[in-house]
This record gives C-alpha cells, structure tokens and sequence, in this order.
C-alpha cells in the first residue's frame, strides 16, 4: 500500500526489467565478446534489435551503430561512450 507522499505520484522510469537509452543497449548486448565488429554485434542481438531510447521513443540498434560511422569497438564503454555522443549531436 502506497504511503501518503506515494499517492498520486507518477511513475518515472522504466518499468521493472527495462531499460532505457544506453543501459537498453548494454542490456541488448549483454554478453558480447569485444573488440566487435558492427556486424557482430547486430549478430550477437538478434531479437533485440529495437532499442527503448526513452519511453516514447524506440531506435533501431543498426540506426545507432551506424550513427556512430564506425565499424569496430574494442570495448562495451566504448561502445557507449561512442553511442552517447553520436545521440547527443
């Protein structure tokens, strides 16, 4: 049961199991063996292509890997980093 300061209070973030944004990705590719290349990792998520960018707002994970206009990345930190600042442009 919700206390008083609970009542009426919207829910923010994702629902318990998702992900958004870059913790989407990193969820979608958890697992992978790196260095990567960009067509491993679209191998490696195969089922988990569509990316939850934010609530509303779902990306393909071809779209943000090509954004980034590389081919390979040596890490998943990298792999974030580079995807942050391509969204962000």
């Amino acid at each position: 049961m919700p206390t008083e300061s609970e009542k009426g209070r919207e829910h923010r973030g994702p629902d318990k199991g998702e992900a958004y944004g870059v913790a989407a990705v990193t969820q979608a590719l958890s697992g992978i063996d790196f260095p990567a290349s960009k067509d491993e990792i679209l191998q490696q998520a195969k089922g988990h292509e569509e990316i939850h960018w934010t609530k509303e707002k779902t990306i393909d994970l071809k779209t943000l890997l090509d954004q980034t206009g590389r081919d390979r990345f040596d890490s998943m930190p990298e792999l974030v980093e580079v995807i942050s600042e391509s969204t962000r442009e």
